[in-house]
């Protein structure tokens, strides 16, 4: 995490307030002028985002995320879900160890925060995370039966077309592609090749990618889905110029088995049934503490301001 969204996390305290006035209210905590004005600019900050339209319609989910951490921290209040000094103390180290000297600094004196400002952040980031997984994860499995099933009926999602790892080299001049393609058949590493030939290749040094039929040209797909992997092609030429092609790896059209995906499969719809529960928890939350929202001040908010 960067130094950057830790500080636009740290939005319920401030060393200033110039003005107390609720934005936003979930159950007993309340989330003043300043704390949303923060959340705001290190938002747009940590997003690269200079358009005050753009700022302006990214309000809503801004509120959102900000209700959905103010409703597990209720809730995590009203059942005695706390974290021990022991485990802050950890998750402080280790969120130290991850950061420069520098971007610490930054944090303290731009925020007009101590350590303790930190250890409080950390402390609810925690107790969020310690409710979410109490109340929606615990327990959470798919079966043997259940991932099997998904297979069966979705094969088709396993099915990997022939595909090539591809790499090339790219020159203009149809004698050097001559003397290039010379080279490379002598035995001289392609990257040497290209790092002698191909002005544009800077520091991929010939890579392309992976490649399944229909991402490529006509004229070059025919060639490389043709030739064996490890071999090079003829030249060819295009409207940009001359290429030699090199087929790394070639993998041939299959299904993965069930076998192959399974523990990844898994993991997906246990995801998936993550995602539907905890939607379903925040529902409840929903009902049960109760939401104000200030529109019109956030509306008139800005950054600046």
């Amino acid at each position: 995490m960067t130094y950057c969204i830790l500080f636009a996390l740290l939005s319920l305290t401030g060393c200033k307030r110039v003005d107390d006035t609720c934005y936003i209210r979930v159950g007993d905590i309340c989330i003043e002028r300043e704390d949303f004005r923060v959340r705001l600019e290190r938002f747009a900050e940590e997003s690269l985002i200079t358009s005050s339209e753009v700022l302006e319609s990214m309000k809503p989910m801004i509120v959102d995320t900000l209700i959905e951490e103010l409703l597990i921290l209720n809730y995590a209040l009203d059942n005695r879900i706390t974290i021990t000094e022991a485990e802050v103390n950890v998750a402080v180290e280790g969120f130290l160890d991850g950061m420069k000297r520098q971007d610490f600094d930054h944090v303290l004196t731009e925020g007009c925060r101590d350590i303790s400002d930190i250890r409080d952040f950390i402390r609810r980031r925690a107790i969020i995370s310690k409710a979410v997984d109490k109340t929606v994860r615990s327990g959470l499995a798919v079966s043997e039966e259940d991932t099997r099933s998904y297979y069966d009926q979705n094969t088709s999602e396993f099915y990997h077309p022939l595909s090539v790892e591809l790499y090339h080299v790219f020159v203009k001049d149809h004698s050097q592609a001559k003397e290039a393609l010379t080279l490379l058949r002598s035995g001289i590493p392609l990257t040497q090749v290209v790092s002698t030939y191909d002005e544009s290749a800077r520091d991929e040094l010939g890579f392309m990618g992976v490649f399944t039929k229909g991402e490529l040209p006509k004229e070059v797909e025919d060639v490389v889905f043709s030739i064996p992997q490890r071999r090079y092609s003829h030249i060819i030429e295009t409207q940009r110029g001359y290429h030699i092609f090199f087929v790394a790896q070639r993998t041939e059209a299959r299904t993965r088995s069930y076998e192959e995906v399974a523990d990844e499969l898994r993991e997906r719809l246990t995801e998936q049934l993550f995602e539907t529960r905890y939607a379903q928890w925040l529902r409840e939350l929903k009902t049960n503490y109760s939401i104000e929202v200030n529109w019109d001040e956030i509306t008139t908010l800005s950054v600046h301001g």
